[in-house]
């Protein structure tokens, strides 16, 4: 095998690639869609604060794709979210190869690298720990589709206002002080799909809150946090809040599939969330590399 290591030339191309490696539990990984014309689009618009040829690399042999890595990289945050490295036929000394060149790609600002494995990809979770990245633990991607979800259920939430802002951005502080999208991310990143939902608590002040990013041209749907104030726990407003979420993201007619990740010790939201109709989708191990120390 006579191997060439270089920036994306086809995106399209690789996104097909992309598709099939994580479609097979065996090779995949939990930052990186499952469908092509998805992985396209995250890779075209919303992959990494690098340009695509920065921040990702493709391997070849002759002209097959047989691996790739992408480091979707957040400068403020310090930090990159590894996409794989995906490689055909577990061939070690080609992701080894692959890494070496890949962790030359990141900025000095980045500190640490963050590894979502699924738990039947044994070829990267071995590969990581080889390369001294350490767990750190284990969550479950949870979803529900359109046929089980009972859109008669009732619910009190309702979009933000700017005057629960504030509450918004103390509770998602608390809850989440380290997290891929903080509080001042979430309120800009509202727009006519992605919604901020609450339910108050006075005039000012929200017992809890749910953001949730709808995706219809890929038909599906994600709740991205949902979190409530201590004070108003078991009071069902995370239930309220759950079927607030799907009745507004199962609105759109194109998305049958809705997905969420909770930490596998959460066994409360965990059974909160099976309670609405959720199942379990996958297991992810994450892992984390320390790098430019």
């Amino acid at each position: 095998m006579e191997i060439k290591i270089i920036p994306p030339q086809d995106v399209k191309e690789i996104s097909i690639y992309l598709e099939k490696m994580n479609t097979k539990s065996s090779s995949h990984i939990g930052f990186c869609g499952e469908q092509n014309e998805e992985i396209y689009d995250s890779l075209m618009n919303d992959f990494s604060d690098l340009e695509l040829g920065d921040s990702f690399l493709v391997v070849y042999d002759q002209s097959n794709i047989v691996g790739a890595i992408g480091l979707d990289i957040d400068l403020d945050g310090e930090y990159a979210d590894i996409w794989g490295p995906f490689v055909t036929d577990d061939n070690i000394d080609v992701a080894q190869a692959l890494w070496n060149k890949a962790i030359l790609k990141i900025p000095q600002e980045v500190k640490s690298c963050s590894f979502f494995i699924n738990k039947d990809n044994l070829f990267v979770k071995e590969f990581v720990m080889q390369n001294n990245a350490q767990y750190s633990g284990t969550d479950l991607v949870l979803h529900i589709t359109r046929s089980i979800f009972t859109k008669e259920a009732i619910t009190t939430s309702e979009k933000i206002d700017k005057e629960y802002y504030d509450s918004f951005v103390s509770l998602h502080d608390e809850i989440f002080p380290k997290t891929y999208f903080n509080s001042h991310s979430i309120l800009n990143r509202l727009n006519s799909r992605n919604d901020l939902l609450i339910i108050k608590g006075n005039e000012s002040k929200i017992k809890g809150y749910v953001y949730i990013e709808a995706k219809p041209e890929h038909k599906e749907g994600n709740i991205e946090y949902i979190a409530v104030s201590t004070e108003f726990r078991g009071q069902g407003v995370g239930k309220m809040l759950i079927i607030g979420a799907l009745k507004k993201l199962f609105s759109y007619p194109s998305i049958d599939e809705i997905t969420i990740c909770v930490s596998c010790e959460n066994e409360a939201a965990i059974n909160l969330y099976k309670s609405v109709g959720f199942k379990e989708k996958y297991v992810l191990d994450s892992y984390d590399l320390t790098v430019n120390n």
